[in-house]
C-alpha cells in the first residue's frame, strides 16, 4: 500500500467513525424523545406504540443521508469551526423536517407536535456535542496514536507560508508540514517560526521527497513554469505521493473562481457573493432591534463603566478613531477608552494584559469585551453591523491587495469569525481567510451562531487583546 493509499484509508476511517457516532447519537435522541413524550403523556407502558424500532432506524437513515448530502463528513468541509457548526445546524434541521414530512405524507406512523419539539430539542444539541467530542478524539487521540501525514511544500513564498500555517493550526486535516522546496532561498533558511526550513532546490526534489518519506506535496508556486509543475507531479506519481497545486489563477482570488466545462474545455468565471435583498433587509432590522435593545437595557452599566473610567485615569470616557467601512468609506468608530490618553491612537493593538498602555479599568473592559459596547451606536446609525469583518484603520487599508479589499464589500461588524477563532491574537489583516469565509457563506443563520459563540466567549472572559 503506497502513501497515497494510506491517506485515502485515513479519510475513509474518518468518515466511517463520524457516520457511526452520528448514527448512535441520532438513534438515542429519537428513542429518548419518544420515551420523554410517552412519560409526559402518562403512557409509560406504550413507549413504542405506532413508533417502533423500524421507524427509528428509518428516521436515522434519513437524517444521516441529509448530513451526507450536505457534505458534513468531508474532512476539509471547513477548517473554521463556526462554518461547520452552521452547516451542522442547517442540515440536522433539514433532516428532521424531512422526517416529519415523510411521517405526515406516508401515514405509516405519527409524530405529534409536542413530541417533535421534544425530540428536536434533544437531537440538535446532542449531535453538536457528539461532533465536538469526535473532533477532540480524532485530533488528539488518533493523531497521537497514528502518524500525521507528512507534508512537503514546494514554494517558500507567501502562498507556501500561508498553507503551512493553515495545515499546522488545523489538526483535523491530519497534516504535519516537514519543510519547503525552493530555488530562491538557501538550504537551511528558516521560513516559519515553528520552525520550518528550506530542505533543497527544485533539482533535488525527487531525492528529498523520497528521503523524507513525504505523504503529500503541495505545489505552492502559482507563477511556476509549467515544466516545473509537471516535473513535480511526475515525481510524486513515481513515488506514490499525493499532490495538490495552486494554479496561476491565484491573483484572481481563488475562492471566487467558478469553473464549468463546455465540450471538455474549462471556462472560468468570477463569482460575486451578496446576500439576497430579503436577507439584507432582515439583517438590518435585526441590527436595529438588537443594538437598540442592548443600548437601552445596558444603559445603567454604560453609566457605571463611564464613571469607572473617569475615576481611574484622566481623559475622555470614549475613544474615537477613523476606520474604513463598506465600499472603502471612512467613519468614526466609538469605544470605551481602555488605554491612557497619551497612548498613540494608531499604534499596534495590545496583545497582552500586561501592556503598559492599558489602564486598570481598561484591562477588565478588554478582557470582558465591554469596551466594545459603544459600537452598538455605530450599528444603530448604520456604519456597522452586529456581525461582519472588523473595520481596519485607513493606513492599513491603503496597503491592501485586491484580495484583502474584498473585506470592504460588506459592512464591518462588532463580532465575526475572526473574533471567535484561535487566531484572534494575530493582526486583523493577517487573517483574511476568516473574512473571506464569512463573505462567501454569509447568512442570517450564520450571524445568529456567531453572536451566540461571541456571548459564550465573553462569558469565559476571552477578550480582544
Amino acid at each position: 500500500m503506497n502513501r497515497a493509499s494510506i491517506g485515502r484509508f485515513d479519510d475513509c476511517l474518518h468518515i466511517f467513525s463520524f457516520l457511526l457516532s452520528d448514527a448512535v447519537t441520532v438513534i438515542c435522541s429519537f428513542v429518548l424523545g419518544n420515551h420523554l413524550w410517552h412519560y409526559m403523556s402518562g403512557n409509560v407502558y406504550k413507549l413504542y406504540e405506532n413508533y417502533g424500532v423500524t421507524d427509528i432506524a428509518f428516521n436515522t437513515a434519513v437524517v444521516l443521508f441529509i448530513l451526507t448530502w450536505g457534505g458534513t463528513y468531508h474532512r476539509n468541509s471547513s477548517v473554521i469551526h463556526v462554518i461547520r457548526l452552521k452547516d451542522l445546524v442547517k442540515y440536522v434541521s433539514i433532516g428532521f423536517v424531512a422526517v416529519l414530512s415523510i411521517s405526515f405524507f406516508t401515514k405509516t406512523y405519527s409524530i405529534g407536535r409536542i413530541q417533535a419539539l421534544i425530540t428536536f430539542a434533544i437531537l440538535l444539541p446532542a449531535v453538536i456535542t457528539e461532533r465536538r467530542i469526535m473532533d477532540f478524539l480524532w485530533e488528539n487521540l488518533y493523531t497521537k496514536k497514528y502518524k500525521l501525514k507528512k507534508l512537503l511544500i514546494y514554494g517558500a513564498g507567501d502562498t507556501g507560508k500561508r498553507l503551512a500555517k493553515a495545515a499546522r493550526r488545523n489538526p483535523k486535516l491530519s497534516y504535519k508540514p516537514i519543510g519547503f522546496i525552493d530555488d530562491e532561498k538557501p538550504v537551511g533558511f528558516q521560513v516559519t517560526t515553528n520552525p520550518l526550513y528550506v530542505l533543497g532546490t527544485f533539482k533535488e526534489f525527487f531525492n528529498i521527497a523520497k528521503e523524507t518519506m513525504a505523504n503529500e506535496v503541495w505545489i505552492a508556486m502559482p507563477r511556476a513554469q509549467q515544466e516545473q509543475v509537471l516535473h513535480v507531479m511526475d515525481s510524486c506519481t513515481a513515488l506514490g505521493i499525493s499532490y495538490k497545486f495552486v494554479p496561476s489563477l491565484n491573483e484572481l482570488a481563488l475562492h471566487r473562481v467558478d469553473m464549468q466545462a463546455l465540450d471538455g474545455v474549462p471556462l472560468f468565471g468570477i463569482r460575486t457573493y451578496r446576500m439576497p435583498y430579503l436577507s439584507r433587509f432582515i439583517k438590518r432590522v435585526l441590527d436595529l432591534v438588537f443594538s437598540g435593545l442592548v443600548l437601552l437595557a445596558l444603559s445603567p452599566i454604560l453609566a457605571i463603566i463611564a464613571g469607572a473610567i473617569k475615576m481611574d485615569s484622566k481623559g475622555p470616557v470614549t475613544f474615537k478613531q477613523n476606520r474604513v467601512g463598506l465600499n472603502g468609506k471612512e467613519f468614526c468608530i466609538y469605544k470605551f477608552r481602555s488605554m491612557f490618553v497619551d497612548a498613540p491612537p494608531y499604534a499596534i493593538n495590545p496583545y497582552s494584559s500586561d501592556d503598559p498602555r492599558i489602564t486598570k479599568v481598561g484591562r477588565f473592559l478588554r478582557r470582558t469585551s465591554l469596551d466594545e459596547l459603544l459600537q452598538f451606536w455605530n450599528v444603530l446609525i448604520g456604519n456597522m453591523s452586529i456581525v461582519g469583518p472588523r473595520p481596519e484603520m485607513p493606513f492599513i487599508v491603503a496597503e491592501y491587495n485586491d484580495v484583502q479589499r474584498e473585506r470592504l464589500s460588506v459592512k464591518p461588524g462588532i463580532t465575526g469569525i475572526w473574533q471567535i477563532s484561535g487566531d484572534r491574537s494575530l493582526p486583523i489583516h493577517e487573517n483574511i481567510d476568516h473574512d473571506l469565509y464569512y463573505i462567501e457563506h454569509q447568512s442570517i443563520l450564520l450571524d445568529i451562531i456567531i453572536v451566540f459563540q461571541t456571548i459564550f466567549f465573553a462569558l469565559k472572559g476571552v477578550g480582544a487583546w
